[in-house]
């Protein structure tokens, strides 16, 4: 066979059409067969402009969306400019803790302050250190100032402070209140009549809290508001759960330290928070040398999340102004919340618990749950080889007590026996049957090493929330 045969019987006519057609397919699809043409970034389109009511008509107009009212007047909502809000956080944890903040409370507060144990700068917002007023000698040798002098040396060598993380911080934290709350009075405005001291973990809703505040006198009487809490003599208001301090109550605070010189006081004051557990009693000690108690607040102000509190007329018809321990997800939900509310209210209608209620956890109690734990605790039922101390004896409790701990069933029967006493859910793990008559929601406990399987009694959370279903707005805590 000579090579012109050979190539005559390779290269055929429909050989070449199957081949032509095959470089026009990859020449069509080439995107599709190339994978990291996915990741290409396609050219940002330039932003429409809103349109002008004059354009509206025209064929070509485009609609722009407007901003929701929440997000348009925030910043200016009745009150706002009066409000100096100030964020208290560690350096370990305001990488994790601090965006939130930024995006959603921070965006609508005109005045603001962070506060860490360590000078820097986020993004170009400004941290102050509240502990740079402490005095040098406390700084450099307290042991309470081990985290804080390992903090500066990172800083110095550009390591990375959230290795530090511990719970060292929990003795550094208590010298931070008194230092960042006369920084605060110094640098504050003076259309300022509020200081309202939060954590890291605390959410606010800012529009109860402007409403709540409009309905006292912060520049001219001096108040101190807060979840009411108790260590030996002293009644303060819980860190957590915000503190807030009028304006009036601040001058008087600064009048001691005046008249004292502010390097004796401050002196006093190191002695006695070296003593104290917390700082959040220290400033309840030193308003009251000021003649400025505390005006208790809970459960306006309170300590809990929405999965831990207890959803009972105590809450329920007032006013949610703060919530604590809120991780960064849970804090965004509730922002949403709040907007959500006031794009449909407006500034002037508060929310109170029972709408919180009603948006988080209502549809989640219509059905058990399993793997789960809704904190019932009020009465427990426990087979005797698990029973502990003061564990009450099953073996001498009712037929269907004893049953209660054997299944899922028995134990909802049992809470279901228990209508006189209040019963309102229960939960259930083998050889224990807990019941509550406080409704809670709890959390997961798919992690846990124990796990339960939850329910509530849907009939009576429905009679609970009927008899409540025409309250007022209650805005005076508990003793307020």
């Amino acid at each position: 066979m000579t090579l012109a045969n050979a190539f005559n019987r390779v290269v055929t006519i429909p050989r070449v059409a199957v081949a032509l057609l095959l470089l026009i397919g990859l020449v069509l699809f080439r995107d599709s067969l190339d994978p990291t043409a996915y990741y290409h970034p396609k050219p940002l389109a330039p932003p429409t402009p809103p349109i002008r009511t004059s354009d509206a008509l025209s064929p070509n107009a485009t609609i722009a969306t407007a901003p929701s009212l929440h997000a348009s007047t925030c910043l200016t909502a009745p009150g706002a400019p009066e409000v100096l809000i100030l964020l208290k956080t560690g350096a370990t944890e305001l990488y994790s803790k601090l965006p939130t903040h930024l995006l959603t409370l921070f965006k609508c507060t005109p005045h603001y302050m962070l506060f860490s144990d360590l000078e820097q700068t986020y993004s170009g917002f400004p941290i102050h250190d509240a502990l740079a007023p402490v005095s040098q000698d406390v700084r450099d040798h307290h042991e309470d100032f081990e985290l804080y002098r390992k903090l500066l040396q990172y800083q110095r060598e550009g390591q990375d402070v959230g290795l530090l993380r511990g719970d060292t911080g929990w003795n550094l934290d208590k010298w931070k209140f008194l230092p960042m709350l006369f920084r605060s009075f110094e640098e504050a405005p003076e259309e300022i009549e509020w200081f309202v001291m939060i954590e890291a973990d605390t959410s606010v809703s800012w529009n109860n809290l402007l409403l709540w505040l409009g309905t006292m006198k912060g520049a001219t009487k001096p108040y101190y508001l807060g979840a009411q809490n108790v260590i030996g003599d002293t009644t303060f208001a819980h860190g957590g759960s915000g503190v807030i301090i009028s304006r009036q109550a601040a001058r008087q605070l600064k009048a001691v330290r005046e008249k004292e010189g502010k390097e004796a006081y401050d002196k006093r004051w190191e002695s006695l928070t070296a003593e104290s557990c917390c700082g959040d009693e220290i400033i309840a000690r030193a308003l009251l040398e000021a003649n400025v108690p505390l005006t208790p607040t809970w459960p306006v102000i309170q300590g809990e999340t929405v999965a831990t509190l207890d959803w009972t007329a105590s809450h329920w018809c007032s006013v949610a102004i703060t919530w604590h321990h809120v991780a960064p997800i849970e804090l965004d939900a509730l922002w949403q919340f709040q907007t959500q509310w006031v794009d449909e209210h407006g500034w002037k209608t508060p929310y109170l618990y029972r709408d919180v209620y009603e948006h988080f956890i209502d549809r989640h109690v219509s059905v058990n749950r399993s793997s789960w734990n809704n904190l019932s605790q009020d009465r427990k039922f426990i087979t005797p080889h698990l029973a502990e101390g003061l564990d009450e004896d099953l073996t001498i409790m009712s037929d269907w007590e004893q049953r209660s701990v054997e299944s899922e069933d028995a134990c909802a029967a049992a809470c279901g026996n228990m209508r006189d006493w209040g019963c309102l859910q229960w939960m259930f793990s083998p050889g224990r049957c807990y019941v509550g008559r406080v409704m809670r929601f709890g959390k997961s406990d798919e992690r846990e090493d124990e796990h339960w399987t939850s329910g509530w009694m849907g009939d009576r959370i429905t009679e609970f929330k009927q008899e409540f279903e025409h309250c007022k707005p209650k805005w005076k805590g508990v003793g307020g």
